[in-house]
């Protein structure tokens, strides 16, 4: 049966009160089929009563309670009220009398109309929070899923680490045992040669010494024939006893100590990569170049105002820079701050990065390339004698590109050994290199006058010979180093029409990409960032970076 208790109940909030006594103790029962609270003493009552006995009596916790009618409350402003209208501007339940006096003006609902309203509101609200704990949930198993997946990948790599350390210390060891056998088989050798040696004269010693004995017994009590014997004997043995006859001659082994090479270690045992400078991935969008949307937003200067010769960019922050007569590289930044100066005692021309270090050729163009590593030391990389190193490009199969302002352009691999060499009948003095293998490189010493486009055989494929979208034809173009994107376009800076151009592979004509706006002037090095920044050094050691 229904108690008013209930409806009270829905009037103001109080604990649950026991339906049968109004007690409000030890009230931990509920009946689902009464809809009633019960305390302990009541529910055995309740249990026991001919009507009730097979009731669905449980603990109130698990109680199922069926939804009531949720009825106003009373108004704490005006006693023996009830709260049965909505205010909607100022969000709270008011009587009649709080609506005469502060909320005339106010636009209302009464409550029940509210309550349904809120109802609604509730179960939108709860459709949202359910649908975004799905997402998190969605989320966050995703998240671990790529941490484990992440994991696992260490694993294996580790794997392959202990792997490699195992074979590279079995190698070690190998060698260690050799070199101890080595040793061991020149003390086998001295053995036998001693042996060899020391036998012939160990017979002559034990000789002697009975000659000895026997002419010191004579010596005492000589005896005629005896004696004479003994004479004749000494006349005939003495002279074979030959001390001086020809010894071996020793030369002792020495060991030369190996030096430690931490970094072709290291090579040896590999690297972590964690992102790579070769991705293929794009991190720009490809588009259509035209001077008139080209952008500049940066220019700064580099000390002391040399011409710039090379701009080898590290990421799309920070580039390496090279300047006419200077022995030293610079590190700057997009600000064009410079954060580091590196001291040389050669004058670095044409740079190029590889995933260990800075290799550079020199002012002079030597036979030699060297290697700036990532602490700071400068290592000779390769000797490409006879020939001499001109420009230098690294592909993104760790392959390096050397011109020679020959006919001949090397491929050396990341120790610096020539791999092969390409042959196109044309002098190459400007060189980057493109995907698959290809190159393109520029022709006619300082002055160039084409850029051909070289097939992994050293077959020309593409030729440019300063035809312009303007429809002009350029006899050549003067610059210090050439660049490319990552769509295999070439950017070619020319100083004396303050140009830049862009020649794609297979187009016959390039595209201009400065204006006299840009103020860009005497560009004569150039380079692409991974952003697709355009990096333009100048013969006033100016730097320009623009964007396409």
């Amino acid at each position: 049966m229904a108690s008013k208790l209930s409806i009270r109940k829905a009037q103001v909030h109080v604990p649950d009160t026991c339906a049968w006594c109004d007690s409000v103790q030890d009230v931990n029962w509920y009946c689902n089929d009464c809809q009633e609270a019960l305390c302990d003493k009541c529910k055995e009552t309740h249990q026991r009563a001919r009507r009730t006995r097979n009731d669905d009596v449980v603990p109130i916790k698990q109680a199922n309670k069926q939804a009531e009618v949720v009825l106003p409350e009373i108004c704490k402003r005006h006693p023996g009220k009830t709260c049965d209208l909505f205010c909607t501007e100022c969000n709270v339940a008011i009587c009649s009398m709080c609506f005469t006096q502060k909320h005339k003006q106010h636009a209302f609902k009464h409550f029940e109309d509210e309550i349904n309203t809120q109802k609604h509101y509730m179960r939108e609200q709860l459709e949202t929070l359910k649908f975004k704990l799905d997402q998190f949930n969605e989320k966050l198993s995703n998240r671990r899923k790529e941490s484990t997946t992440f994991k696992e990948s260490v694993d294996i790599i580790c794997k392959d680490v202990k792997e490699q350390g195992t074979k590279l210390k079995a190698g070690i060891d190998s060698i260690v045992d050799n070199v101890l056998a080595e040793l061991s088989s020149l003390v086998a050798e001295e053995d036998k040669l001693l042996k060899q040696e020391c036998e012939h004269d160990d017979k002559s010693v034990k000789q002697i010494k009975q000659l000895i004995e026997e002419v010191e017994q004579q010596s005492e009590n000589p005896s005629g024939g005896t004696l004479f014997g003994l004479t004749m004997r000494l006349r005939i043995t003495i002279p074979l006893y030959d001390v001086t006859g020809t010894s071996i001659h020793l030369y002792l082994p020495s060991f030369e100590t190996g030096q430690m090479d931490i970094e072709q270690l290291t090579k040896m045992v590999g690297f972590v990569k964690a992102g790579s400078r070769n991705d293929s991935t794009p991190m720009y969008e490809k588009k259509e170049i035209n001077n008139q949307h080209v952008r500049k937003f940066t220019t700064f200067q580099t000390p002391p105002n040399k011409s710039i010769l090379s701009i080898c960019l590290i990421d799309d922050t920070y580039a390496w820079i090279s300047r006419l007569d200077c022995l030293d590289l610079l590190r700057v930044n997009k600000k064009g701050n410079v954060t580091e100066t590196v001291k040389l005692d050669v004058a670095p021309w044409s740079l190029a990065l590889t995933e260990s270090g800075l290799l550079m050729t020199q002012r002079d163009h030597s036979a030699l390339i060297h290697k700036l590593s990532e602490d700071r030391r400068v290592t000779t990389f390769a000797d490409i004698s006879p020939l001499k190193s001109c420009s230098i490009s690294v592909s993104n199969t760790d392959e390096v590109f050397v011109s020679t302002d020959t006919t001949t352009i090397l491929v050396l691999n990341m120790s610096g050994d020539k791999v092969r060499q390409l042959s196109y009948g044309q002098s190459g003095r400007r060189i980057v290199s493109l995907t698959g293998g290809y190159v393109a490189v520029t022709t006619g010493g300082g002055f160039c006058k084409d850029l051909n486009i070289i097939d992994r055989s050293g077959q020309i494929i593409h030729t440019w010979s300063g035809e312009l979208d303007t429809g002009q034809t350029l006899p050549g173009t003067r610059q210090n180093s050439i660049a490319c994107d990552k769509y295999d376009r070439v950017f070619v800076p020319d100083l004396v029409t303050h140009q830049v151009y862009v020649i794609s592979r297979n187009e016959k004509k390039a595209n201009c990409i400065l204006d006299k706006k840009h103020g860009v002037r005497h560009p004569m090095a150039v380079g692409v960032d991974w952003c697709g920044h355009v990096w333009i050094g100048c013969r006033d050691g100016t730097v320009h970076i623009i964007q396409l």
